[in-house]
């Protein structure tokens, strides 16, 4: 089966016909006549590693891709695009092949080889990463022959290429065998456009562009990611100068940004990382869905959206957002009603609910004031909640115990969604049974089918009805207190030239100077 047969879901949704993007070569290296210099980056959080086989928050994945290759690329529209593999094609229904290009050496002088990239796709398989429950899809990594390789995957899978794009990054096989995965993740070495100097936690990473990178002259001579997690503390390193860019500006400082004749605020039309309440299905007062509903009629995110977000946002009822193609336009919020609230309490015979309130720090803005504004609505209808406050680091370790089921994780935890190569490759992993990131243990074997057949099936139309069924089985079993989609919001210097994607990637080749 040729590729030019075939059609791949892009990110937003649409689908596009990879055949042009497949075969086409990127453009000979390119000499930037104005360097950028060097460029800050102030960040929301600090990275955990730098290995990027085992970690792929989306924060993460910024610093990843300036070190590091991928295979394909995707667009700012959601085409696919060349990378470190020059052309592919799909060989049978269950095989892709990649031919990589000939020219591409890791920062340490070893070739790019298929030999690297299976050594990436067996780092990402192993329990611990993040990514293996995206590349546990791929039951073998077959080399051809030094520079063709074939992904195969175990059953057709439709968003195949979208899985690979931007995620896929090789590793050096002689380094590694040299270092480690300690050494990897302390200090990376790819092919990308940025070497590595150094990284102290809690301070800066710092990279250098690398001369003789195969696309050309890197745009900027060094790439720093400072993570700033306090907001105001960031916008005033934007004002000051200290940083060109900066992530999650908090709504209320947008004006004070907007006021200053240096620096300017880029916002995407539509949220690629809604905000939701995980509801941990299977702990005492939650394991009936009327409580569930109760808790999404009892919280009035209009008005946090209007109040919290300044208007920068839209409420949620469905768990995925207008963006993507799993999004049912049908499907409305949640109503605020506290006497519906009440009566389903009443229904439910629960009275005097408990629950702890879990968030983590710098990952869900304005944390502390919208558990709050939950607690607050909460009460009203009689559920009394504690609030705890984790930082990333500790959060994530409770959130990722599947060992004890999340057994220190909150009853209702908040959380953000997009971390994954589409948004609803991320849903399936977490709403389906067996997915591991599944972290309120919610399982509905009509969601699963849905997901399933969903993800083998290339027809856009068919792939929608599997979507919308699922949409509306999960709006109706209520396994979230689904809340809200917040406008991203960046503060920019306007000696840059940079816009906002929908997918809120961060690269510094997509700049220019101004």
């Amino acid at each position: 089966m040729k590729l030019e047969n075939l059609l791949a879901m892009s990110t937003r949704g649409t689908v596009a016909a990879l055949a042009v993007a497949a075969f086409a070569v990127l453009g000979s290296p390119v000499s930037w006549a104005q360097s950028l210099g060097t460029v800050t980056i102030g960040t929301h959080l600090d990275v955990d590693t730098l290995d990027p086989t085992q970690n792929i928050n989306t924060h993460q994945r910024w610093v990843y891709r300036h070190i590091f290759d991928p295979l394909i690329t995707l667009s700012a529209d959601g085409k696919v695009l060349p990378a470190a593999a020059q052309r592919w094609e799909q060989i049978d229904p269950l095989t892709w092949r990649f031919h990589l290009r000939r020219d591409v050496k890791f920062h340490n002088g070893e070739q790019l080889t298929a030999a690297a990239v299976k050594l990436a796709v067996e780092l990402m398989q192993k329990p611990a990463s993040q990514a293996r429950s995206y590349y546990s899809r791929f039951k073998e990594v077959r080399v051809v022959d030094d520079f063709t390789v074939d992904l195969i995957t175990d059953k057709p899978f439709a968003n195949a290429l979208i899985l690979v794009a931007d995620y896929l990054l090789p590793v050096p096989p002689k380094y590694f065998a040299e270092v480690g995965a300690e050494g990897i993740a302390r200090r990376p070495i790819g092919t990308g456009a940025y070497k590595f100097v150094s990284w102290r936690r809690g301070d800066r990473v710092i990279l250098e562009a690398n001369r003789e990178w195969w696309n050309g002259r890197p745009k900027a001579d060094r790439v720093v990611f400072w993570p700033i997690p306090e907001p105001g503390t960031r916008v005033a390193a934007l004002l000051n100068g200290e940083v060109q860019l900066i992530s999650n500006v908090p709504q209320i400082q947008v004006e004070k940004v907007k006021s200053s004749s240096a620096v300017r605020i880029e916002a995407a039309d539509q949220g690629a990382l809604p905000i939701w309440g995980g509801l941990v299905v299977d702990r005492e007062g939650l394991k009936d869905k009327r409580v569930r509903q109760a808790i999404n009629y009892a919280v009035n995110k209009q008005a946090i959206v209007e109040r919290l977000l300044q208007g920068y946002g839209r409420a949620m009822g469905q768990p995925c957002s207008a963006q993507t193609s799993c999004y049912d336009a049908t499907l409305m919020p949640y109503p605020y009603d506290p006497d519906k609230a009440r009566a389903l309490l009443r229904e439910a015979g629960v009275q005097n609910l408990s629950l702890k309130l879990h968030f983590p720090t710098g990952v869900v803005s304005n944390g502390p004031e919208l558990s709050q504004a939950i607690a607050a609505d909460l009460a009203r209808v009689g559920i009394k909640t504690e609030i705890i406050q984790d930082e990333w680091k500790v959060f994530a370790e409770k959130l990722f115990d599947f060992k004890n089921k999340q057994a220190n994780l909150g009853d209702l935890f908040l959380m953000y969604y997009k971390a994954g190569p589409t948004i609803e490759l991320v849903m399936s992993t977490v709403l389906v049974t067996e997915k591991n990131w599944n972290w309120t243990h919610y399982s509905n074997p009509k969601v699963d089918n849905a997901w399933n057949q969903a993800e083998s099936t290339v027809d856009a139309a068919k792939r929608t009805a599997m979507f919308k069924e699922m949409a509306a089985v999960v709006r109706d079993e209520a396994p979230w207190l689904f809340l809200y989609e917040p406008l991203p919001l960046y503060g920019v210097s306007n000696k840059i030239n940079w816009k906002v994607r929908a997918d809120e990637f961060i690269y510094v080749e997509h700049m220019t100077a101004r």
